[in-house]
């Protein structure tokens, strides 16, 4: 069983990796307040891909940390995607689930120009790519951008990149 916090970004990337890879799995979107107030992005994806969702109903200001103390509570392991920052909604759950003795694994989420992958070319994609599978970088960080990118080039490079693309973890 998996619990996901249902944001854009890496909650909704997440999500559709464990939905491709896992088909069987349980996925469970937790919503801090209802699926209405979740950006259109992220309820196409727990449409798609989750197979479940809960409402917490909540609106105070600390709805997100609400929503993410339940999900710390109810799971034996976090995975946690992270720019490193020290302050702020990840940074805060990842203390608390140290706090519950839960086991926590830290994924570094890289900051990325969506406007300078945009405008690589065939030859810095590759090469940027190859870096991104060097310093270990996950695939979910940069996957939308690279897709998005490959529309401008002939299709007779599409498979080289996708496999540049697929040997990122």
């Amino acid at each position: 069983r998996y619990f996901f916090g249902g944001a854009r970004g890496a909650d909704t990337d997440a999500l559709e990796y464990i939905a491709r890879t896992q088909p069987a799995s349980e996925r469970i979107v937790i919503l801090p307040n209802g699926l209405r107030d979740a950006p259109i992005e992220s309820r196409r994806a727990i449409s798609q891909y989750a197979t479940g969702y809960l409402e917490l109903k909540n609106t105070g200001p600390d709805r997100y940390q609400i929503r993410n103390q339940y999900m710390v509570d109810r799971a034996d392991q976090v995975l946690a995607f992270t720019d490193g920052r020290k302050t702020g909604g990840t940074f805060n759950t990842v203390q608390y689930a140290n706090s519950q003795g839960k086991s926590v694994e830290i994924i570094q989420w890289v900051n990325v120009d969506k406007n300078l992958v945009m405008a690589m070319n065939e030859r810095k994609l590759g090469e940027w790519l190859q870096n991104l599978e060097t310093n270990k970088v996950p695939k979910m960080n940069v996957k939308g951008m690279v897709i998005a990118s490959m529309k401008k080039f002939p299709r007779s490079s599409w498979p080289l990149i996708l496999q540049q693309l697929h040997r990122l973890r």
